[in-house]
């Protein structure tokens, strides 16, 4: 018979401390980075399989009472507006939120002459074809960098297209270098290319558009 494990004690009130809770969830989400990576590298029949199984379930209890409900995360338009939303938003990115476990995550510059450049290495959580970045990720990476650089013209913009060419395979383990731009702007239109190099040669490159909604929610 399985013995199912203790129940977490909980916190005592009024003993957290703010920055240092942040910097222990800081921690806790490069942990669960380093699990993803290491899940997909356990053999299926692993011996192991069930103690990690129960391990992560009493983890998962311990989050249970703690979790805020989805509607609060994703917010309000008016609440981005206002930024009481943004720094969270930002946190929680999936490509560059320090706070999201299946962000790499990457650290990015933008520019005043409406650019965006960050570097990155991706594992084997992010694999597509064997030892190559799923082509879904490489368009991912673009996008989130090529929306930054649209978002030095203006604050509240969304992809409306993007075209990616894949000139080459991404490789995993290896130091990528993406670049954006706007490359013009006409009217409530925002032109941007963007590109990926590894070893100093472009291995995929796009081009796409973005536009600010007709009316931005929260506004009369």
């Amino acid at each position: 018979m399985t013995t199912k494990p203790a129940a977490w004690a909980p916190a005592e009130a009024g003993s957290s401390d703010p920055e240092a809770n942040r910097h222990s969830l800081l921690a806790a989400a490069g942990h669960a980075r380093t699990l993803f990576d290491a899940m997909v590298r356990l053999e299926e029949d692993t011996e192991i399989a069930p103690e990690l199984a129960r391990r992560l379930e009493s983890v998962l209890e311990l989050l249970e009472d703690h979790i805020q409900p989805v509607e609060v995360m994703a917010g309000s338009g008016q609440e981005y507006r206002r930024g009481a939303s943004k720094g969270s938003n930002q946190d929680r990115s999936p490509v560059s939120g320090k706070l999201n476990p299946i962000a790499p995550p990457v650290e990015l510059s933008v520019g005043d002459d409406h650019t965006a450049r960050t570097t990155t290495t991706l594992g084997l959580a992010y694999q597509g074809p064997p030892g190559r970045v799923h082509g879904g990720w490489v368009a991912t990476l673009l996008d989130h960098l090529m929306g930054y650089a649209a978002g030095t013209v203006g604050t509240w913009i969304f992809t409306r297209s993007l075209t990616v060419d894949y000139d080459h395979a991404v490789p995993l383990f290896e130091e990528l270098e993406i670049t954006a731009r706007v490359d013009e702007v006409i009217g409530r239109k925002i032109w941007v290319v963007g590109e990926i190099r590894a070893q100093g040669a472009v291995v995929a490159k796009a081009r796409g558009l973005w536009l600010p909604p007709r009316v931005i929610p929260g506004t009369n």
